[in-house]
């Protein structure tokens, strides 16, 4: 027996610590343990078993899935007889449609020819054959050569240091500004002119496609675009200076930064526009031609009557 005030001997000094001792003497739990005692007496070892036929029978369909997919690729990347039949007959269809081309372009180029030596040849009237050049000139089917005017309208950088061609929209050259000076070059006395060695007709059309411009439906290449004119040089630029034209062009480079430049040239060649399209022609018949020369006929007759009906009632 010991007093109240007594100390105690026999208690641990880590009475306290009851929990971490479990865990630190007795780190497998007894349930585990237990059955590791049971196993061991059974003559079982704690080694999980391999199982090798769950494996094997992962690689062969692993084998299979590739061998099919495989398969699959080479099926549709192998050439269809469908496909091959149509691609043969496509390329049979170019070759005949380029033949075509090909005679009927031989034959215009023998027709040419032809009214060349019948326009040369003294067969038709001098009469004609001035209105068929005069016809030609107009039209802009003749190659043109002499001095004359050149104006160069070339894509702005927008204010910073970007090349010509990557020009933002408000500073890239537009159909409308080509038009402008066109007309200002025809107005300052141009006898033709042509836009990139495309040639301006009476029916000729300049319009935009996208950032494009368009001349007759033919692209023009950027970013410098050349209007030719042939003429006067020195009288055409005077009354360009003093026309609307180079206010125009000021105005461009001040507020787009567009870059322009005015010259004369004294050797220019314009080459003629291409063969229009012939869409309504008749042969004229003798018989419509002496009807008409009759009904001529009886048409002065009908003007000379009064006159000289008055003439003979002055002299009675």
């Amino acid at each position: 027996m010991t007093g109240p005030g007594a100390p105690v001997t026999d208690r641990r000094p880590d009475e306290s610590m009851t929990l971490l001792r479990e865990v630190t003497e007795r780190p497998l739990d007894p349930g585990y343990a237990l059955m590791a005692e049971r196993r061991a007496r059974a003559g079982e070892t704690a080694a999980p078993r391999r199982r090798l036929p769950g494996a094997a029978a992962l690689v062969v369909v692993g084998a299979l899935l590739g061998g099919a997919t495989t398969v699959a690729v080479l099926d549709l990347r192998a050439p269809q007889p469908e496909v091959s039949r149509g691609r043969a007959v496509l390329i049979e269809q170019i070759r005949d449609r380029g033949a075509q081309v090909e005679a009927l372009s031989g034959r215009a180029a023998e027709l040419s020819a032809q009214v060349g030596r019948l326009q040369s040849g003294g067969v038709l009237p001098s009469a004609l054959l001035e209105i068929n050049e005069l016809d030609r000139w107009v039209n802009g089917s003749t190659p043109v050569r002499g001095p004359g005017l050149v104006v160069r309208l070339t894509d702005g950088s927008g204010g910073g240091l970007v090349e010509p061609g990557d020009a933002p929209a408000e500073s890239r050259v537009r159909d409308a500004d080509v038009q402008f000076v066109v007309n200002e070059l025809w107005a300052a006395g141009a006898e033709a002119i042509a836009v990139n060695d495309e040639r301006l007709t009476s029916l000729s059309a300049i319009r935009n496609a996208g950032d494009a411009i368009l001349v007759d439906l033919q692209p023009l290449n950027g970013p410098t675009y050349t209007i030719e004119a042939v003429g006067d040089a020195d009288e055409m630029q005077v009354a360009f200076a003093r026309s609307a034209g180079l206010g125009f062009l000021q105005l461009l480079s001040a507020e787009y930064d567009i870059e322009h430049a005015v010259s004369t040239s004294d050797g220019m060649y314009l080459p003629g526009a291409g063969a229009r399209t012939l869409r309504y022609a008749h042969v004229p018949r003798a018989q419509d031609g002496a009807q008409d020369g009759a009904g001529s006929e009886g048409d002065d007759e009908d003007e000379a009557g009064p006159g000289s009906g008055s003439g003979e009632q002055e002299d009675g």
